[in-house]
């Protein structure tokens, strides 16, 4: 292992963070701003799906910034109600597909329903949305999700 910037005649990467975002608190702002994207977009819209993609994979990588923070392994950070579900989410949307062995919460994503929920009340229609199947057959609210893994993020900081 090298010990200096350079290994081997070749320079050893000493990134830290990206541009701006240095801290955990830093990516804090990141998920925040994703989900305000998520949750001003029309709500199947490509523009909430891409925002969707953003907030769940950096709620995935919330846990790894958290843990070097630390000292503590990112495993420990993981470990939280929704932590299964942002798992298998951000790691489907960042690899594409995700290996069936390890994740075994979420089955698929899609949207439902037709009615603009701007019209109509979702207690009575099947207002327009993006849900995220699960492998036991039941679909939860990907907007509600991300509101639950948003706000486990603030308390936990």
């Amino acid at each position: 292992m090298c010990n200096d910037v350079r290994c081997g005649g070749r320079a050893v990467s000493q990134m830290h963070g990206l541009f701006s975002l240095r801290t955990p608190q830093d990516l804090l702002g990141k998920l925040e701003s994703d989900f305000g994207r998520f949750e001003g977009a029309q709500t199947t819209s490509v523009e909430a799906q891409y925002a969707a993609f953003d907030f769940f994979v950096t709620a995935l990588h919330m846990a790894d910034w958290v843990a070097t923070a630390a000292g503590d392994p990112a495993s420990s950070h993981r470990d939280y109600p929704d932590g299964a579900l942002v798992d298998d989410l951000g790691n489907g949307a960042k690899h594409f597909r995700v290996d069936a062995r390890r994740h075994t919460t979420v089955s698929d994503t899609g949207s439902v329903g037709y009615f603009d929920p701007a019209f109509f009340d979702p207690t009575y229609f099947e207002v327009a949305r993006l849900v995220i199947e699960l492998e036991d057959g039941s679909t939860v609210d990907a907007l509600d999700v991300a509101r639950r893994v948003l706000d486990h993020r603030r308390n936990a900081l």
